[in-house]
């Protein structure tokens, strides 16, 4: 049986980080590396704007 989101988030737990979106790169890679995750959701307000992973800096920022 495949494993799902719900079982992955139950080990990992269920803490979400965000940023704004006129926060800067490097605020958003220190608060990754600082939680140890690979991504953060990019939120205006309450609104969800998007999302920032490292794969995004590895292929966009250089």
């Amino acid at each position: 049986m495949m494993t799902t989101v719900r079982q992955i988030l139950a080990t990992k737990g269920q803490e979400v980080y965000s940023v704004r979106p006129d926060d800067t790169v490097e605020v958003a890679l220190q608060m990754m590396a600082e939680k140890n995750v690979g991504a953060v959701l990019v939120k205006d307000g309450d609104r969800i704007a998007g999302i920032f992973t490292e794969r995004h800096y590895a292929r966009n920022v250089f």
